[in-house]
């Protein structure tokens, strides 16, 4: 390791340790690494910055972020939730279910496991609560791993950023999610009902014919977001980024205009924290971006695609390695690190041993998501407990269950590939 490199690493580590935000940390060492080697830091930022604008996947983020504030903002939550209750309300596990099945509908506008669960979360853990249906370390623990499903399901945010590092086709990673996140949901499903006839949970009373079908058609209108987004991609009407596009303008005609249940104050305020998340994901690409310019520069991309290529395995047994470790990362790490450091490292020599990127980039991605609500670190359980006054502990206690079973899901589609890469390849990716 060369000198420049070196103290890179070990102010990079530190940061780290301190907890300043991932952002500025790896934008700072790359100056670090610049001001100690004599590099021109211009110069670099100025590559940084024209590789980014050059591709063209990265202005869809804000526009799914944008899309997703709006839908938040515009009264469309209330009526997808009736829609779930009407579904499902009734069966064993009552609103445990509706809080997966609305995850898994919300996942085709939001794409972002965190917004989920601190927006749509709090209403779902609040209606669990109500009446002591369920104990709320439990309601927190459903919520929270109902909300990975968010960035499997398309639109995906992780899977954008993904797609910006590895150059997998958007279009591929959108639909390789989709038969992952229903079994995701399936899953949990099955799990929850089981839970409940155990420890006794309540079941709703089901709701009339009527009340069905009027909760089916006032939730018509959000429904037909996902129809829109895929089938504007799929059919080649749109480009990934002009879906961003109509999406987000679909969004505004149904919460302004048609529901009427945004003010254009509450528009603005959409607009105002989409750019403030934009903003942070763009400094983690930029970041990211820049961090692996240098590991390009000294070598050690190379070097981590030779040490891949001499292992003497084979691509699944490869997989489970690349799996352990970022297990192992989850647990003390948060999510950007990863997205952001390591998978941009790893990229080059993963594709010289002839790994499928799509695949790679939907088991990841779900690793991911798991590591975020695995302890000690289990970012998702903190936001939402933070935001719920739950304790942690007992979170975590109760979402162990949900953990084993996420976990055997991406075992699941890692030993299986077809499961994720036959959609994509039934529609010629």
């Amino acid at each position: 390791m060369s000198d420049p490199l070196m103290w890179a690493a070990i102010y990079f580590g530190v940061q780290i340790l301190l907890g300043l935000p991932i952002g500025f940390v790896m934008i700072s060492t790359v100056v670090v690494y610049a001001l100690t080697a004599g590099a021109d830091v211009s110069l670099m930022a100025e590559r940084v910055i024209f590789a980014s604008v050059e591709n063209i996947i990265v202005i869809a983020i804000p526009l799914f972020i944008f899309t997703a504030k709006v839908m938040d903002h515009g009264g469309i939550s209330e009526r997808l939730l009736t829609f779930c209750r009407a579904l499902v309300g009734h069966r064993p596990g009552g609103i445990a279910q509706v809080n997966i099945v609305s995850s898994i509908i919300f996942s085709g506008m939001s794409g972002d496991a965190t917004s989920d669960a601190s927006g749509i979360g709090q209403v779902l853990i609040k209606m669990m609560r109500d009446g002591d249906r369920y104990p709320a370390p439990y309601a927190a623990a459903v919520t929270i791993a109902s909300s990975s499903i968010g960035p499997i399901i398309p639109p995906s945010i992780p899977m954008l950023v993904y797609a910006f590092f590895s150059g997998a086709s958007v279009g591929a990673l959108f639909l390789a999610g989709i038969i992952p996140g229903l079994i995701m949901g399936v899953v949990l499903m099955v799990l929850v009902a089981w839970q409940s006839s155990r420890r006794g949970f309540p079941v709703e009373p089901r709701m009339a014919g009527a009340a069905i079908l009027t909760a089916t058609i006032k939730a018509i209108g959000p429904l037909l977001m996902p129809i829109i987004l895929l089938g504007g991609i799929y059919s080649g009407i749109f480009t990934p980024t002009e879906a961003a596009a109509a999406a987000g303008t679909y969004a505004i005609l149904l919460s302004v205009f048609l529901y009427r249940k945004t003010s254009w104050r509450a528009l603005y305020l959409a607009l105002a924290e989409s750019a403030r998340q934009s903003a942070m994901v763009f400094l983690l690409i930029g970041g990211g971006f820049a961090l692996n310019y240098v590991f390009t520069v000294e070598k050690v991309t190379g070097a981590i695609t030779a040490f891949i290529l001499s292992l003497d395995i084979s691509q699944l047994q490869l997989l489970f390695v690349v799996h352990a470790a970022f297990i192992l990362m989850g647990m003390f790490l948060t999510k950007a690190p990863m997205m952001y450091v390591v998978i941009p490292a790893l990229l080059p020599g993963l594709q010289a041993a002839g790994v499928d990127m799509v695949h790679f980039g939907v088991i990841i991605v779900l690793n991911m998501m798991v590591s975020m609500i695995t302890p000690p670190m289990g970012l998702m359980v903190f936001i939402v407990g933070g935001l719920t006054k739950i304790p942690v502990g007992p979170i975590f206690r109760e979402s162990i269950p949900f953990i084993i079973t996420l976990y055997g899901v991406m075992f699941i589609i890692t030993v299986f590939p077809g499961l994720v890469t036959w959609l994509p390849s039934l529609a010629g990716y």
